[in-house]
């Protein structure tokens, strides 16, 4: 039986860079393929419109012998190839919109909602991250007697959330994918019997607490302040690690080199 012909890419241009390829290589010796390509692109731009016709033509006559020559394919009972699953892709899971929702932010984030309205218009005109860095700014400033509203704020919610989540039902589904989580556990203990014991933190920063992880979320330095934390040189406190970060305006190499005085 025949082969299942090969389906025409590329355009009019793909056929201009199946003429021109061996000539736009020899243009960037040692260069990568696609600096070829590029060079390619810009001169088939640059040609006129009877001068593109050329390839246009070719495409569309290598277009037809390919619609048929599929036919062809088909008729003589061939089977079209399915398409591989790239490796590695998982299904994506859709949320449950009745699974209740866990509070983030801890109290900052309680102090960043009541005051944001007040921030924004502090910082009009100045980019989304003003406001939290100014909100982070007044925060630090606050006494901790002024804090405990907020984290009274956030304790309330997430004593609520704990509460809505003992009655959730989650979907059929979702509790097939924990029932085997739960499967899956004792097996890996058995095998392993590091598998339980948690995982030593480097450095001499500690963890990051829940105030300031959700303070550097918000700043978008999350993960660069967990980076830092965890780097056993660097013997700051995380609070320091996240100021240093703001300083030098997110940058992970010069905050090192500040804290580690290099």
């Amino acid at each position: 039986m025949a082969e299942q012909p090969k389906k025409i890419t590329g355009g009019a241009f793909g056929r201009y860079m199946n003429e021109n390829r061996a000539a736009l290589l020899k243009e960037n010796p040692g260069k990568r393929a696609t600096e070829s390509i590029k060079l390619g692109s810009v001169r088939f731009k640059a040609l006129d419109v009877s001068a593109k016709a050329k390839y246009e033509k070719m495409y569309t006559e290598a277009k037809a012998k390919y619609e048929k020559d599929l036919a062809a394919f088909l008729a003589g009972g061939g089977e079209m190839k399915a398409k591989k699953e790239k490796k590695g892709k998982k299904e994506k899971k859709t949320k449950d919109p009745n699974k209740p929702k866990q509070p983030a932010g801890g109290a900052f984030g309680c102090f960043l909602a009541k005051n944001r309205a007040e921030f924004a218009k502090a910082c009009a005109g100045k980019p989304v991250t003003a406001v939290t860095q100014l909100a982070s700014t007044r925060w630090k400033e606050l006494s901790a007697t002024a804090k405990v509203p907020y984290e009274k704020d956030f304790a309330a919610k997430k004593a609520q959330y704990d509460k809505e989540m003992k009655s959730y039902v989650p979907p059929a589904k979702e509790e097939e994918d924990e029932a085997e989580k739960e499967e899956e556990a004792p097996k890996k203990r058995k095998g392993d019997a590091k598998a339980d014991a948690p995982a030593a933190k480097k450095g001499n920063s500690g963890s990051v607490s829940a105030d300031l992880e959700a303070e550097a979320k918000a700043l978008g330095l999350l993960m660069k302040l967990k980076t830092l934390a965890e780097n056993p040189k660097v013997k700051c406190s995380a609070s320091d690690i996240l100021a240093e970060l703001q300083k030098s305006k997110g940058s992970v190499i010069a905050t090192k080199k500040a804290l580690l005085g290099a």
